[in-house]
């Protein structure tokens, strides 16, 4: 079969599968649009809002085609919800209470206190936090910030404290849950750069925005592409049921870390009668592991915690907002959304084990795992964001770990050695080729996928473009925002090769500059390259910003103490872990650190010390070796 023929079949197989979800599901109903657009009563300025070097950090006018009929390349029901996620602008949610939305991946909730505004979750960037801001003091009024609460430990919440706390030694208090320095930083820190590069494949960063790329990310559009900035919190909420009244409005917190994130808290606003759920509850199924990696969540805490909210709060509140998406009005309706919410994970949680205790295995449980009759009505319960099969996997990972038992996967071949064995031991690149290109014309997508994938990894370049083929086919009709980018973001990978953009990667220097002296050496040390640090002894005495640390590298291993050392090091440095940081991320050298007043006893040691580290490139191949 031709190229054109094929494309012209899988159209054609893509277009039907999408029509059935039609039939399916009732997609013409519009009650969630109302509660979408209630309230709403200004718009972030047209033209977006600019991020540094005349770049663009969010426009939302990018989703003006989402206003068309669901074209073939998208499955109707994820069409219908980023339509929703794309309404932008101010809402006031009740008097007192209101939400940016759609001004940057998450919302922004704003609180009228006595003396000022209480923002509720500052965005993900610098640039967005402000504009939504500006957009706040132009419509309600110019008031300062009194207080600022951040529900959790993802960066889409905290990461543009900057553009509406500009000076963090002026900042106004910050309230976040107890425990939320230990994660915050840890999760973006030791492994941020894999994670981040998975993260551009989750949120489809290099995608256009349009029908036959990105059109939703499942809890919103998509991250920003500003400066990710962070100011330290403040004061720290510690248990369920703690009062606060922050600046004359009264706060009762539930602690709800471990579910969503490590860290995280709801709250009550018993006089507004407004319950916010963070991110424990979304308009969507959420991820119990996201594609971009995480540690794998407690889906049975996670249930125990939306009913735990519901007993304590489901009879004080009126209005359920979350941290994205938009709210749930009428008590009825509130506590039936939270029922719903905790009854998706509790089904997931509870047949994933059925079928782990029968003695299936995790793929085998995410093919059989059928969604709940009652989930075709509800589609804030359904896997905009995470799914059922992948949660189901989660779930199996956080009980017994990613091994399913069977010995064969004890010590699997990495898959360029697999993909060579596999390729010979069907017949050669052409006859796995020809069967694969059957399969694509039997709409066999994963089966087809699986033998290209093996073709490309073992070296055949040829193979690509229907390894591409098959993956933006799968990617049209996921109903998952963020899996369909995976896909997406596959194929262009594939037929383009990897397309880097400015404002995407890297570290977030404030957050950084927040970890404890011992911390960012564990951070650093996890870059050392055993090849480089085979033979060597060496012990350095660091003091960083006052703090004495003493650095072992032995058995190609480095290890750091948080004490002066017990005999004379081989070299020592006293500098601020601001210039360690630039030293690391390549804005800075040994040599401008020692410039600028760092002092070392013999910097050729400690240049040594630094040269046996890797630099980590972002950008790495994922979808082809």
């Amino acid at each position: 079969m031709s190229d054109r023929d094929m494309s012209a079949r899988l159209r054609a197989a893509t277009k039907a599968a999408n029509e059935a979800v039609a039939e399916r599901l009732p997609i013409e109903d519009h009650s969630a649009f109302e509660a979408a657009t209630r309230g709403k009563i200004a718009e972030l300025p047209e033209g977006g809002v600019a991020a540094p070097g005349g770049r663009t950090a969010w426009n939302i006018s990018d989703y003006d085609f989402l206003q068309q009929e669901c074209p073939e390349t998208a499955n109707p029901s994820l069409w219908r919800m980023a339509r929703l996620n794309a309404i932008s602008g101010l809402f006031e949610v009740c008097d007192g209470v209101w939400q940016a939305r759609a001004c940057d991946y998450a919302n922004m909730t704003i609180i009228r206190g006595e003396t000022g505004w209480i923002l509720v979750d500052p965005l993900m960037t610098r640039q967005t936090s402000a504009a939504a801001l500006h957009m706040v003091n132009d419509t309600l009024g110019d008031r300062p910030i009194s207080a600022i609460l951040v529900t959790h430990t993802h960066p889409d919440h905290f990461g543009g404290l900057r553009g509406v706390a500009p000076d963090p030694d002026s900042a106004p208090p910050i309230y976040a849950p107890e425990g939320f320095m230990d994660y915050a930083a840890s999760e973006g820190i030791l492994g941020g750069n894999h994670m981040m590069r998975r993260a551009t494949y989750q949120f489809g960063l290099t995608l256009p925005t349009s029908p036959e790329g990105t059109i939703d990310g499942g809890i919103g559009k998509s991250p920003a592409k500003g400066e990710r900035t962070f100011v330290p919190p403040s004061d720290y909420i510690t248990y369920t049921g703690e009062e606060r009244v922050i600046d004359g409005v009264r706060f009762v917190f539930q602690m709800a870390s471990g579910t969503e994130a490590p860290a995280e808290f709801t709250f009550l606003l018993p006089d507004h009668r407004v319950l916010c759920m963070a991110e424990v509850c979304t308009q969507t199924m959420h991820n119990l592991l996201p594609p971009r990696g995480a540690e794998a969540r407690d889906a049975r805490l996670w249930a125990r915690t939306i009913d735990e909210a519901l007993v304590m709060f489901g009879d004080q509140a009126d209005i359920l907002i979350n941290c994205h998406n938009w709210p749930v009005f009428g008590q009825e309706d509130l506590k039936l959304f939270l029922a719903e919410q905790r009854d998706i994970y509790k089904y997931t949680h509870d047949q994933t084990l059925r079928l782990a205790n029968l003695g299936h295995t995790p793929n085998e449980i995410a093919q059989m795992l059928k969604e709940p009759a009652w989930l075709s009505t509800k589609f804030h319960a359904r896997g905009y964001y995470g799914s059922l099969s992948f949660n189901a996997r989660a779930i199996y990972q956080f009980y017994f770990g990613f091994y399913d038992g069977n010995p064969v996967n004890m010590n699997p071949l990495p898959p360029s050695e697999l993909g060579t064995h596999i390729v010979a031991a069907i017949g050669g690149p052409e006859r796995t080729l020809e069967i694969a290109r059957d399969a694509l014309e039997q709409d066999q997508l994963q089966w087809a996928a699986t033998l290209l994938s093996h073709l490309v990894f073992a070296g055949h370049d040829g193979a690509k473009p229907d390894l591409a083929l098959a993956y933006r086919h799968m990617g049209y009709r996921m109903e998952s925002g963020i899996m369909r980018n995976c896909y997406l973001m596959a194929a262009r990978e594939l037929e383009e090769g990897i397309t880097p953009l400015p404002m995407v990667g890297g570290r977030n220097a404030d957050l950084a500059q927040t970890l404890p002296a011992l911390d960012w050496c564990d951070a650093y040390a996890l870059r050392l390259n055993p090849d480089r640090a085979q033979d060597v002894r060496l012990t350095l005495a660091l003091i960083v910003d006052g703090t004495d640390l003493t650095v072992f590298v032995d058995r190609q291993t480095e290890f750091a103490r948080q004490a002066a050392p017990a005999t004379p090091p081989d070299a020592s440095l006293t500098i601020a872990q601001t210039q360690l940081e630039a030293i690391v991320s390549g804005t800075s050298t040994l040599d401008d650190a020692l410039a600028e007043g760092a002092e070392a006893s013999d910097p050729a040691i400690i240049q040594h010390w630094l040269d046996m580290h890797d630099a980590f490139a972002f950008w790495f191949p994922i979808a082809s070796p």
